[in-house]
């Protein structure tokens, strides 16, 4: 039988594994997603790429932008990681006491996550680059990478990387198209939170605004969009998981 992704078994799962963790999985997403998130937001101006039909000019922007802040981009970019890394290990199936195991784990696995994701990024970049469609498709084929490299099976990233493109076999598509549903959804909520509370500051503390509060509720959704595309992700691996073969 062909493989399939049922997204309403992915929605009840996601809830499930949220109603198991949810303790645990606000303490981590607060401290290393929502607090970096916030650090980042109150420190550095938004990125703006003004004219993206010039492949050229937007990279060349970003370059800039990353140039002016790469001293704050790099250390949050990298707690975020870890933070992310441990809520996968949290809900990866694996015997954990505490919080404070799930940490531990993902200290250990922090580099060969970084390895894994910067070959399998380079694969996808030249993906974009030689056509949009191949990029968006090795998206949705990698997309559960961070849950395979946290589950118990040992291997190595060369292991993790085939096992994530065995278990997405024939569901490309389908789970690129979930990913982009929920990330048109979660940007819509929080487009309009963040203009009423940009609206609110403005009328108590004029034009300016409070900017600590704004950069605030920009980090609470950062981190709400981060745990929901990996309890998203981390249901869809585990759905997938039970139709692949063990090799």
């Amino acid at each position: 039988m062909p493989k399939k992704l049922d997204y309403r078994a992915v929605w009840m799962d996601a809830r499930a594994l949220l109603a198991v963790h949810k303790e645990a999985i606000a303490a981590i997403a607060g401290f290393f997603i929502f607090m970096s998130a916030w650090v980042s937001a109150f420190l550095m101006p938004p990125l703006i790429v003004e004219n993206l039909d010039d492949r050229n000019q937007a990279i060349l922007e970003i370059s800039r932008y990353f140039e002016a802040n790469w001293r704050v981009l790099v250390p949050t970019m990298l707690v975020t990681i870890y933070g992310s890394l441990s809520l996968y290990v949290l809900m990866s199936g694996r015997s954990l006491e505490k919080v404070g195991d799930a940490l531990k784990i993902a200290a250990a696995l922090f580099f060969p996550y970084l390895l894994a994701s910067l070959l399998v990024g380079w694969a996808t970049l030249a993906g974009f680059l030689m056509l949009i469609i191949p990029g968006l498709y090795l998206s949705g084929r990698f997309a559960i990478l961070p849950a395979v490299i946290t589950q118990d099976v040992g291997g190595g990233v060369r292991s993790s990387v085939i096992r994530s493109w065995r278990v997405t076999h024939n569901c490309g598509w389908s789970i690129l198209f979930l990913m982009l549903f929920v990330a048109v959804i979660l940007r819509i909520f929080a487009g309009v939170a963040d203009a009423a509370i940009v609206a609110i500051c403005q009328s108590i503390a004029g034009e300016g605004g409070v900017p600590i509060v704004v950069s605030a509720v920009k980090a609470l959704f950062v981190a709400i969009e981060a745990v929901v595309f990996i309890v998203m992700l981390v249901a869809v691996n585990r759905q997938l998981s039970a139709q692949t073969p063990n090799q």
